[in-house]
C-alpha cells in the first residue's frame, strides 16, 4: 500500500474530487494549508498595481491506495491538476508499511 499526498491550487479541488472518484477511490484526507515553492508569487492588486507574497492558499490531499493502482491514481491526479503552469501542485508518494483500523485495533500488512 502507498499513500499519494498531493499538493494543488484550491480552484483544483472540485475536479480532484471528482477524478478519484471516476478512478474508484473516493477515500481521502483533505487539509488547508499556506507554502510556496521556489519563487515569491506575484500577483496584481484591484488599483492595478503588483504585489509579491512568499505563501499561497493550497490544499493538501492524503490517498492510501494499494500499489497495484498508484500508476492509475496519479495519472487521474496529473489529469485534474495539470495546467502547465508554476504552481499547479507537487504529488509525493510514501511507502506504508501497516494500517491500523481503531475501532477495532485490528492491524493490516501494507
Amino acid at each position: 500500500m502507498v499513500e499519494i499526498i498531493i499538493v494543488i491550487q484550491p480552484k483544483k479541488l472540485a475536479a480532484t474530487k471528482a477524478k478519484l472518484i471516476e478512478v474508484g477511490f473516493p477515500a481521502y484526507t483533505c487539509q488547508r494549508a499556506k507554502g510556496r515553492g521556489r519563487k515569491p508569487r506575484t500577483y496584481r492588486l484591484p488599483d492595478g498595481s503588483f504585489g509579491r507574497t512568499n505563501l499561497v492558499n493550497k490544499r493538501i490531499l492524503n490517498v492510501m491506495v494499494p500499489d497495484s493502482a498508484c500508476d492509475l491514481v496519479v495519472q487521474a491526479l496529473l489529469d485534474a491538476n495539470c495546467t502547465g503552469t508554476a504552481g499547479d501542485g507537487k504529488i509525493f508518494i510514501c511507502p506504508v508499511e501497516k494500517t491500523y483500523k481503531v475501532r477495532t485495533g485490528t492491524g493490516e500488512e501494507g
